[in-house]
């Protein structure tokens, strides 16, 4: 209650809310998370100021409002930067062997076209083809397309890691131009589970 009689009807009113308690509340979590918490309470204080901004004596709310938002971004760099360094982490220990796995399979393929060719005298149909490839698999565990061109030469194509042909994650080796005259001197395959041996041959390239 009032000391003294109220000569107005809002007067005790007034001195009971001329505190800003969502903006105290927001600047001392604020200043707390940054200074002992790295940042990680500051998006609660950044909030309680944000809303302490729309009280009388804003002042103490856009301080909170200024901690709070500093916090905020140093926690959102950090959360950025750890899932950036997951992702490379992620790349280079499942996606890159998977790659160079599909490179060999895609390989392997490619000599069996190039062994059709020496024995017939020219490259398969496009159905027939396919079926002579249809046992490879990539590290996807999806089987390769054999693709050949007017000019003579062909491409093995592997879906990538998304299982569909023709998108930006395919892999795709095309035959080089020196494989086109030269013989198989010598290759064996020997198929091992889900892995193939390709011996002494180098007929393919990206």
């Amino acid at each position: 209650m009032c000391s003294r009689p109220c000569h107005e009807s809002n007067q005790c009113h007034h001195k009971k809310s001329s505190t800003n308690v969502l903006g105290a509340w927001g600047f001392g979590i604020s200043l707390f998370g940054l200074l002992m918490t790295f940042g990680l309470l500051c998006p609660l204080g950044l909030l309680l100021s944000f809303f302490g901004l729309f009280a009388k004596k804003r002042g103490i709310a856009i301080a909170g409002t200024i901690i709070g938002g500093i916090g905020t971004t140093i926690v959102a760099i950090g959360v950025g930067s750890i899932a950036m360094a997951a992702s490379a982490v992620h790349h280079y220990q499942v996606e890159v062997p998977k790659i160079e796995e599909t490179r060999h399979v895609l390989d392997t393929a490619c000599v069996e076209i190039e062994s059709y060719r020496q024995e017939n005298n020219k490259l398969p149909e496009g159905i027939e083809g396919n079926k002579l490839v249809l046992k490879f698999e990539d590290a996807y565990g999806n089987a390769v397309r054999y693709e050949p061109e007017d000019d003579g030469r062909f491409a093995i194509r592997s879906a990538g890691i998304d299982g569909k042909f023709d998108t930006s994650d395919d892999l795709r080796m095309l035959n080089t131009e020196r494989a086109l005259n030269e013989p198989i001197a010598s290759h064996a395959t020997n198929f091992h589970g889900h892995k193939w041996h390709v011996q002494k041959h180098r007929h393919c390239g990206w």
